[in-house]
């Protein structure tokens, strides 16, 4: 398993220190509560970090990362988080908006670190218990929580059949090219060794990254796929487990793997060091082959997936799903997350407390359709409780998967849950408090106004809650389409970092996407009321 370190937190000075596994077995139960990362986590994590902001003029000062308290520090202003964010989906915060200018005050610090954990979800990240105050207290285990889910967006990237056409070759008989195109990216990575695995006439056949990797061999088997040359099967004649993980680790560079891994993290069959290994080595050589005329069909057919407005909505609800904290659900694919029903009705559960019972809905309803449809036709009975517009859809689209029925199911349920949250406003209303928010006539007609396009209206909402915060030489007229990009991502990354959780792209407020825009004005709404709160 390799060195595990224990944390010692005191309940009562919050003073954090590392223990040895034999101090720590001598400590009376009680006193403490534990926290246990594996050491080589953290040694990858910060030669992760070193390696993709070493060029970064705004975090150079705190690199090289060397141990858990340079990390701890690096993080506290939030500047390092933002910048690894950017690293793993460029121009997701605004950097326009991050506080740069030392010393920050602890306020300041406070609000990058919302930009970050709120930008973090946007582009992902499931983040529960994780707030400033936590990351300022340096909550070791909470930062490194962070750390690696924004680590894994960035490795994982250019793991799909958008970006390596040639993931086409892992495709199962029955599956159609859409179905690849919502593959998640680890189950690309191991449906990619086992297609090297099969070349190489073995056996084997893994189903995770997990424990099947530890010993090495059947990463010996890929690389020598890849890279007979370089990568040749001589490790496979060494008996000692970490020497043969040392001689993995080596080819790999001569393959263009950075080495961030060391053979005793390898070694140890732990899912977080095999994923960062076997993203490297993929993007590095993948070893995948398809026709020139293959790659254009395949090419084509992602863009068009790309132009399709569905697909954005489906990735923005599936943010919004994954923001709530359900337990256990990470919903990668929404309309094959949703068919059993189990998913939509935690998600209705959440929303409102104890509309769901448990007596009403098969709990491992598998791939039986008929439970299936049973769950979906007990989502729609909830929802209808709630006079959730429902109209056309059943049990059976939901267990379909029908792609436009669910997308309208999930929009009612995020709307619900905007609006239930500035308690139980309607749009009407929300117009009618943002216009007397902004106090400048005519004001907007409702959130598909056109004037709403040049972000400058939201802004002065923005401002109307906290005038400070908004630079107002940065803000443009937004004559043409630069302008107008650029006021939007200032005004996204201005909500976040006041605390606004929202999901909506700088192109939703382009555009005028009345649904998003209902969402953004509910968000900065309860912003508005949680400060009045406040002050009370």
């Amino acid at each position: 398993m390799g060195l595990i370190m224990e944390k010692k937190e005191d309940s009562k000075t919050g003073k954090i220190t590392a223990y040895t596994e034999q101090e720590v077995s001598k400590e009376k139960a009680g006193f403490v509560v534990y926290h246990s990362f594996v050491a080589d986590e953290l040694t990858t994590f910060l030669a992760f970090i070193n390696d993709i902001l070493k060029d970064d003029v705004d975090v150079k000062a705190s690199l090289p990362l060397e141990n858990e308290d340079a990390l701890i520090n690096a993080c506290k202003d939030g500047i390092l988080l933002c910048k690894m964010i950017n690293q793993s989906l460029a121009g997701t915060v605004d950097e326009r908006v991050i506080n740069k200018k030392t010393p920050l005050s602890i306020y300041q610090r406070t609000e990058n670190l919302r930009l970050a954990i709120n930008a973090s979800m946007a582009i992902g990240c499931h983040i529960v218990n994780i707030t400033p105050q936590s990351i300022l207290d340096g909550k070791l285990h909470l930062i490194l929580g962070i750390v690696w889910q924004i680590m894994r967006i960035y490795l994982l990237k250019e793991i799909n059949l958008k970006q390596v056409p040639e993931i086409i070759v892992l495709a199962e008989a029955d599956e159609k090219l859409e179905d690849i195109i919502k593959l998640p990216s680890e189950k690309i990575l191991i449906r990619w060794i086992n297609y090297h695995l099969k070349n190489a006439k073995q056996t084997i056949k893994i189903k995770d990254l997990g424990l099947e990797l530890k010993d090495s061999i059947v990463i010996t088997y890929l690389m020598n796929q890849l890279d007979p040359e370089k990568c040749d099967l001589k490790p496979l004649a060494e008996t000692d487990v970490l020497k043969r993980a040392d001689i993995v680790i080596e080819n790999s560079q001569r393959i263009g793997v950075k080495k961030f891994i060391r053979g005793t993290g390898l070694a140890q069959g732990n899912n977080k060091l095999n994923l960062v290994f076997l993203s490297l080595l993929f993007n590095a050589n993948h070893g995948l082959h398809i026709s020139v005329e293959k790659k254009k069909e395949v090419e084509k057919a992602t863009l068009l997936d790309d132009a399709k407005d569905a697909s954005k909505e489906e990735r923005t609800f599936m943010l919004w799903i994954n923001s709530l904290g359900l337990d256990g659900v990470i919903v990668t694919n929404l309309y094959s997350d949703f068919k059993d029903g189990l998913i939509p009705l935690k998600v209705i559960d959440k929303i409102w407390p104890k509309l769901v019972e448990n007596t009403k809905y098969e709990k491992a309803p598998g791939t039986n359709r008929f439970k299936m449809i049973a769950n979906g036709s007990y989502v729609i009975e909830c929802c209808k409780k709630q006079k959730i517009v429902t109209t056309g859809i059943g049990g059976q689209d939901i267990a379909d998967g029908k792609p436009t029925l669910v997308l309208g199911l999930v929009w009612q349920l995020m709307r619900a849950n905007y609006l239930q949250i500035i308690g139980g406003k309607t749009e009407d209303e929300l117009v009618t408090w943002a216009n007397g928010l902004v106090k400048k006539p005519p004001g907007i007609k409702n959130l598909k106004d056109p004037t709403l396009k040049n972000s400058k209206y939201l802004i002065d909402l923005l401002a109307a809650i906290e005038p400070d915060v908004i630079d107002w030489s940065l803000i443009k007229e937004g004559a043409n389409d630069e302008e107008i990009a650029l006021n939007a991502k200032y005004c996204i990354s201005i909500a976040r970092k006041l605390g606004a959780k929202i999901f909506l792209t700088w192109e939703d407020i382009k555009i005028v996407n009345g649904k998003m825009l209902t969402v953004f004005v509910a968000a900065i709404m309860n912003l508005y009321n949680e400060r009045i709160a406040a002050k009370k």
